[in-house]
């Protein structure tokens, strides 16, 4: 069946909104590591991928989440190896964006900190119900027996409105820990984040429709084996990353949803008032009464 090219197609838009929390920010840089960098270096067994793991775990869940890190009998790990760790988070009241001041509750929402719209969107069914109502009514009253189905200029619109909580700004530091037991290893996994970001080293990582700037920081802190014992010899490398990112709400222990969706007010309207006493009708050329009775 041919399809008219002037047909209008209706947008279709997705307002799931995802909070920010600690995790969403641990994702994050978790994906840039393990999906945007996607280390490889030479092994005994090949070019091979670098497992990446969130630290600390506890041991039973880091055998069950990431075997790939332990050997079959689950007593010794397995290099190269990465691993990030979160040392610290700052909530700097300097780093407050454009939300520097203060914003009330919101109609009783976020009582604790206020809320800001992300989103407004034509409701369809909502405006067509006035648009409809309107041309009936103007019908209704004879101005023109055709205007219920005469296109007109609908002033009348509703809007389907997400507002959420004002994010709380920090800045989080973690530490990659890079292990290895050759120095090639370690060389081979250290150019992409020497080499793979801008300079600055500055870069945006997301989780969830979330985006963060973080940044490497200059200094690779290593520890390389300096003698040549017989025991067990490890190359280390520790890379500084800051994050500066968003929290929206309390997470769990939010009381209200973070996300709420509300209807605009199609229109406003101020019913007419007189004053007992003192009311002065207003003038009309060639009129001989002075008031009428409404």
């Amino acid at each position: 069946m041919p399809t008219d090219p002037k047909a209008k197609v209706q947008n279709v838009v997705d307002l799931s909104l995802a909070p920010s929390t600690l995790e969403t920010i641990d994702q994050a840089l978790f994906d840039y590591v393990n999906k945007t960098l996607d280390i490889y270096c030479d092994t005994n067994e090949g070019f091979v991928k670098v497992p990446v793991a969130l630290a600390p775990q506890e041991r039973a869940f880091q055998i069950k989440d990431n075997p790939e890190l332990r050997t079959s009998n689950n007593k010794m790990l397995i290099y190269p190896a990465m691993a990030i760790t979160r040392n610290n988070i700052v909530k700097n009241p300097s780093m407050r964006g454009k939300f520097g001041v203060y914003i009330p509750p919101y109609f009783g929402y976020y009582k604790r900190g206020g809320a800001y719209e992300v989103a407004r969107v034509i409701n369809q069914e909502k405006t067509l119900q006035r648009a409809n109502a309107d041309s009936i009514r103007k019908s209704a009253t004879g101005q023109n027996k055709n205007f219920q189905t005469f296109p007109g200029n609908n002033k009348k619109i509703v809007y389907d409105i997400v507002s959420v909580p004002t994010p709380t700004y920090v800045q989080v530091t973690y530490a990659v820990t890079i292990r290895t037991e050759y120095q090639q290893q370690m060389n081979e996994i250290l150019a992409p984040f020497i080499a793979g970001s801008s300079t600055p080293s500055r870069f945006n990582i997301g989780h969830n429709g979330n985006t963060f700037e973080a940044a490497i920081q200059e200094d690779f802190s290593q520890n390389n084996p300096t003698s040549l014992e017989t025991n067990e010899r490890l190359f280390e490398t520790v890379i500084t990353v800051e994050v500066l990112g968003y929290l929206t709400g309390e997470g769990k222990n939010q009381p209200t949803p973070v996300a709420v969706y509300r209807q605009s007010a199609a229109e406003i309207t101020i019913g007419r008032e007189r004053a007992v006493v003192g009311d002065k009708p207003d003038f009309h050329a060639g009129r001989n009464d002075k008031y009428r009775s409404e």
